[in-house]
């Protein structure tokens, strides 16, 4: 296998998948039972999801209710970043896209064109989370067994929509993609923005290990919505650790184009989270609407502002964007690579 392969979770055997979430059984009961169950799983406690008061009740909410086409957009990995493209170049921001080589259903496709790829990037698939294999010819052989196996599996639902029913991942593509590995090491920093209403909440520069066997530790940093630092944690404990950010380097003048860029692509979306990576450049990662599908145990700090701030939206008002939403997730993009051979 690929040395940089993640495969999503992990998936349990019999017995205890007779009872698990991503077991055979769960997928088949109602959608707010298993929600309510997988709440409980992880707090210990039913949740309100009628009148929901907490971030994990109101994604939970989400999850049951909202059925907005822009929900696909966020979690069509290819349609988010066409959208990035287009805000970028409405904005005049200084965004940059990944280049995407090759889409398709089958990656025996993308092996009969390997020659032509780079020799460091990114395989994803563009309808799931936790999946994707990060590839360096310059330093291992790629297997391409692998790939393949891996693209046919990812060409089918996942827990996304049958255990979890998050709606969004239902109205992606389903599709593998060969896209620009954005940069030079092998853990790359993610910086993500909670927005809610146009107001960016707080914020987190993480680095560290992307794989059992790297050694580096994760270490988040923690901003307020004007990247003030507020504290750091390592592995999830308080620390103080000597090391500065990227984020702490940015001048002024970045820090408030990083700003105008989080605004510009959460623009029109009540809350989500804003992912990009913060390089010598600043390039688009993602839109998150189900962030660990509302059952992580968040820090207060991290929810509180959420919860205060989030107002749930009136799903009878119609979406003047719907047209371009459904042309954003219309069709299979073509790489690159592939209009190259055109």
């Amino acid at each position: 296998m690929n040395k940089y392969a993640i495969d999503g979770p992990k998936q349990p055997k019999l017995p205890i998948a007779l009872i698990h979430p991503l077991g055979p059984l769960f997928k088949h009961l109602p959608l707010s039972l298993r929600r309510h169950l997988l709440h409980f799983r992880a707090f210990g406690k039913w949740g309100n999801f009628r009148n929901p008061t907490t971030w994990s009740e109101k994604t939970q909410w989400r999850i049951l209710n909202d059925r907005r086409v822009f929900l696909g957009v966020c979690c069509d990995k290819l349609a988010a970043k066409e959208f990035g493209r287009r805000v970028a170049v409405e904005s005049g921001l200084p965004l940059r896209i990944p280049e995407t080589y090759w889409a398709g259903t089958d990656v025996r496709e993308l092996m009969r064109i390997k020659d032509q790829l780079p020799a460091r990037w990114v395989l994803k698939p563009n309808h799931s989370s936790s999946r994707f294999r990060i590839l360096d010819e310059s330093t291992e052989t790629i297997d391409w067994d692998d790939l393949i196996a891996a693209g046919d599996r990812w060409v089918k639902k996942d827990e996304e929509e049958l255990a979890y029913g998050h709606y969004g991942y239902g109205l992606a593509r389903h599709l593998v993609f060969a896209e620009e590995r954005v940069g030079s090491g092998a853990s790359l920093a993610t910086f993500r923005a909670n927005v809610v209403n146009g107001k960016i909440l707080n914020c987190s520069y993480t680095f560290g290990t992307i794989h059992p066997d790297n050694p580096v530790p994760r270490i988040s940093f923690r901003y307020d919505g004007a990247l003030n630092r507020q504290y750091t944690d390592v592995l999830g404990v308080p620390a103080k650790p000597e090391e500065r950010s990227r984020i702490d380097e940015l001048p002024a003048s970045q820090k408030s184009q990083l700003i105008d860029i989080v605004l510009a692509l959460a623009a029109g979306i009540e809350q989500t989270r804003v992912d990009l990576y913060v390089e010598d450049e600043i390039w688009f990662g993602e839109l998150t609407v189900y962030n660990g599908s509302g059952l992580m145990i968040m820090p207060r700090p991290y929810t509180e502002p959420i919860e205060r701030e989030w107002i749930l939206p009136n799903l009878s008002r119609p979406d003047e964007r719907e047209s371009e939403w459904r042309e954003l997730l219309s069709s299979t993009p073509l790489g690159t690579l592939q209009r190259l051979q055109r």
